[in-house]
């Protein structure tokens, strides 16, 4: 059977040219070029129809399949390159007849299979039925036809004869060989050579016979080259030289011979493998091989040709069978070296000097990896199977603009199938082999186009929302978006793209709130509740945010207060509540607030804490407040300050459930404002801390005046006794100096409401001042401004001018009037608050009179004390 037989139903006309031209091979080879231009052009017609152009004889072929090329057929580079060396091989012309006659036949045969591939890859690229492509058998090798004994049969010569090899380095040592029809090298012929003549030498002479110089010219060894050939075997030690006489080296001879052996066998193995009678696998599995590749002499050089060879013939094979995975099979060739040479012929397309077995093997794993991707194999499983990397990858994408067309539409058609077998959008995407940022970019283009791919997905996007929202009303959203053929995430991206004012929109709207808010009332957080349905919560916020969803937003707050509400009758904390109600606790707080307002929503909130929760707390708080302040005690509560202020308006205005707790808080307030005051704070501070209002404090004011100005003495006595001067303690209390010394002289001059302010400022700090002064005025000259800086650690100059002013202090008489002859021992006296407490010796630095150090009394009697002044 031809090997154009498969063309006949397609072209009948190439298929009878394509017999002529196999029968032409053996009868007459030189016709076979005649009708491979009739062949070509037939096949250029046709592609020049179907591109929509016209054949123009004038014109260059070459040119004419370069214009189909630019067309919109999509002839792949490899294709067009193919035609035109093909075109280009039937117009070899040899030197003289003498090379016509040799090479003719090699010729015929080479020019008919290039032909055989052509119409081969033409009959798959443009046939309808991709199918029957895959039918077609490999191509057969051309024998001896003897069905026409009328013609006379060109012999078919010795190919070995006919193929001119040359050999440009030697097999043994690697070094340049000038003698480049041998596969060995100039010195390593001549190593063999000599070891040849050795072995009949000896075998000649006897292996244990000494000879001469002589001896071997008169053996046939010409004169000229003795010495030579002497010395050589000299050096290779196969013999010993005794002056004139020589013999030879037993012992080193095995080790010689085999050298010479394995030298011979590498010539004769890689002689066999060019000649096509070893293949690839076979002399890969030599010892010669192997311990080349071990880097063993003399085998490394011939293992660095043979894989070289073994590319030779990857090329050559891949040209011929146009079959990858045949060829890689046959040379054996790693996927390392091909990495390798790919890398390197990689680089010199790049530079202008295109490989054609380059270009083929592109374009046929090209090819390959096209129909892999209409497989609908997924993208890393393809590239996997194929080792297409990605360095050839953008090769394919950077060279043939039409191969990122061929892939996009292959995606789009793949898009297509996926959709039409109802796949979601993530398992389309898989099935595609895209991305998810390519297959939006694709549905962009599509839509834009208004295509195939984006009417089929529209419709059938809209198909699945109408179910899905059929399923939604009796199903959770995961189990509904399933039936639907959605994925959760298909169910966002349209969700989120919907026209709200649209049908699909507006229904699953209406749903989904219905089973959010039945999550609420069976008192789920916003959070379970979110996740229980499935949806986002951007959604419920944009629900309880705008207008259009007001009665949702009404119906969730119901569900938070009945929540809230629940939780307080539980006795949860706030902080519980809050997390179960899904609200913050000062929104708990402002919800009470709301209610206290007249809020219809909150108002049961406001009820059931003034009726159930304050009354409790507010007795707690009583107690609390003893001890704390009234915002710790708030705090330990959780009560508010408008809650506090609300309780004591109610009690103020006559309420049974207050009254009482209103007029004790009061007192306290009362307590805690003088308690305060006490501490040296201001009036401002003291009231704020104290909670007392201001007609609180107008009402009790007569009283707290009193207690203002014991609190000053207080202050004023506290840090005389740790011995700071008037100015520091009238500056801790409030006052001036000048008030002090008021306070003093009332005191002195017997006002009852300052004689014990008098007593313990007189004995704490005038008179141990005033008697060592007049001491030491009085027993020398004294320059006064001195006396006063020696003395500002215990008091001012203000004080001295006071007690000079008012005589307690004189040059030379010391007026201390009734004093004198008080005791100087300790007695006791009552202070301001009608503690006792002991009097310093006068003697001592400083007298402490009437006080008590801040750690030795007790506060809360303190307290009381004061109240009851």
């Amino acid at each position: 059977m031809s090997n154009f037989e498969f063309l006949k139903d397609f072209d009948n006309t190439l298929y009878k040219l394509g017999n002529r031209i196999e029968k032409q091979v053996n009868v007459s080879p030189s016709g076979v070029k005649a009708d491979a231009t009739t062949f070509l052009e037939h096949i250029l017609k046709k592609l020049l129809t179907m591109a929509g152009l016209k054949y123009n004889s004038r014109k260059p072929f070459t040119d004419q399949v370069d214009a189909v090329f630019r067309s919109d057929l999509k002839m792949s580079n490899a294709y067009r390159e193919r035609i035109k060396n093909a075109y280009n091989y039937r117009n070899k012309i040899h030197d003289d007849f003498e090379e016509i006659e040799r090479h003719e036949f090699q010729d015929a045969l080479q020019l008919h299979e290039k032909l055989f591939y052509i119409a081969r890859k033409f009959y798959r690229d443009y046939n309808d039925d991709y199918d029957e492509y895959k039918g077609v058998p490999e191509y057969k090798p051309i024998e001896l036809d003897l069905s026409d004994d009328e013609v006379e049969l060109v012999s078919i010569p010795d190919f070995n004869e006919i193929v001119d090899v040359r050999y440009d380095y030697c097999v043994i040592c690697g070094q340049p060989n000038h003698l480049n029809y041998s596969i060995y090298c100039h010195k390593c012929s001549r190593v063999i050579e000599n070891a040849n003549t050795f072995i009949s030498i000896r075998n000649a002479f006897g292996k244990d016979s000494k000879f001469t110089k002589e001896d071997l010219i008169e053996y046939g060894i010409a004169e000229g080259y003795a010495n030579q050939f002497i010395n050589s075997m000299a050096r290779e030690n196969m013999i010993r030289v005794m002056g004139r006489f020589m013999t030879f080296n037993n012992m080193h001879l095995d080790e010689y011979l085999t050298k010479i052996d394995n030298y011979i066998a590498v010539g004769e193995l890689i002689t066999r493998f060019r000649e096509d009678k070893i293949t690839p696998k076979d002399i890969k599995k030599s010892m010669e091989y192997k311990r080349g590749s071990f880097r063993q002499e003399p085998f490394y050089q011939f293992y660095k040709i043979i894989n070289q060879e073994v590319i030779n013939k990857f090329e050559k094979d891949i040209l011929t069978t146009e079959d990858i995975k045949r060829s890689i099979d046959y040379t054996t060739i790693t996927q390392n070296e091909l990495k390798r040479w790919y890398t390197i012929r990689l680089a010199q397309y790049r530079k202008g000097n295109a490989n054609e077995s380059f270009v083929v093997f592109n374009d046929l794993l090209k090819g390959r990896y096209l129909d892999l991707k209409r497989e609908g194999l997924p993208e890393k499983q393809i590239k996997e199977s194929l080792n297409v990397s990605d360095e050839i990858y953008d090769f394919w994408c950077d060279y043939d603009k039409s191969f990122e067309e061929n892939i996009k539409e292959i995606k789009i058609d793949l898009l297509i199938r996926a959709i039409q077998e109802g796949k979601t959008k993530s398992e389309i995407i898989d099935a595609a082999g895209v991305s998810e940022r390519e297959y939006d970019n694709l549905v962009k283009v599509s839509e834009f186009k208004g295509n195939e791919f984006a009417r089929l997905r529209n419709l059938e996007i809209e198909s699945r929302k109408k179910d899905f929202v059929r399923y939604l009303k009796s199903n959770d959203l995961k189990h509904s978006c399933s039936l639907a053929k959605f994925s959760l995430d298909d169910f966002y991206e349209y969700y989120d793209k919907e026209d709200v004012n649209s049908p699909y929109y507006i229904r699953t709207t209406e749903i989904l709130m219905d089973k959010y808010l039945a999550q609420r009332r069976l008192g789920k957080t916003k959070k379970e509740a979110i996740e229980t349905v499935g949806i986002r919560e951007s959604y419920v916020d944009r629900w309880l945010t705008r207008t259009k969803y007001a009665d949702f937003k009404d119906e969730d707050l119901k569900v938070t207060v009945a929540l809230i509400l629940r939780g307080l009758k539980r006795k949860q904390s706030v902080s519980q509540i809050a997390k179960t109600a899904g609200v913050s606790e000062k929104a708990i707080r402002t919800y009470v607030k709301l209610g206290s307002r007249g809020s219809e929503i909150y108002k049961p909130l406001f009820d059931y804490c003034m009726e159930e929760i304050v009354p409790g707390k507010i007795s707690q708080f009583l107690e609390i407040i003893k001890t704390k302040s009234i915002r710790k005690a708030l705090d330990s509560l959780n009560i508010t300050f408008e809650e506090l202020d609300r309780c004591c308006e109610l009690g103020k205005s006559g309420d049974e459930r207050f009254s009482e707790f209103y007029q004790e808080f009061l007192e306290k307030k009362k307590v805690h404002y003088v308690y305060n005051r006490n501490k040296g704070k201001s009036h401002k501070i003291a009231m704020r801390e104290s909670h007392l209002t201001p007609e609180e404090y107008e009402s009790c004011r007569d009283n707290l005046d009193k207690l203002s100005r014991k609190i000053k003495f207080t202050i004023v006595l506290q840090n005389i006794d740790n011995d700071k001067t008037s100015n520091v303690a009238a500056s801790k209390a409030g006052c001036s100096v000048d008030e002090i010394y008021e306070w003093y002289f009332r005191g002195r001059s017997g006002d009852e409401d300052y004689k014990d302010f008098y007593e313990s400022f007189h004995y704490g700090y005038v008179r141990p001042n005033i008697v060592p002064i007049q001491e030491k005025l009085d027993s020398e000259k004294v320059n006064i401004d001195t006396l006063i800086k020696s003395n500002k650690e215990h008091f001012t100059k203000k004080d001295f001018d006071i007690w000079v002013k008012h005589g307690l202090v004189n040059v030379g008489v010391i007026h201390l009037e009734a004093e004198e002859d008080e005791d100087d021992d300790e007695e006791e006296t009552k202070d301001t608050f009608t503690l006792k407490t002991k009097v310093k010796n006068p003697n001592s630095k400083r007298s402490s009179l009437g006080r008590l150090d801040s750690n030795d009394y007790d506060v809360e009697e303190l307290k009381k004390q004061i109240l009851r002044k």
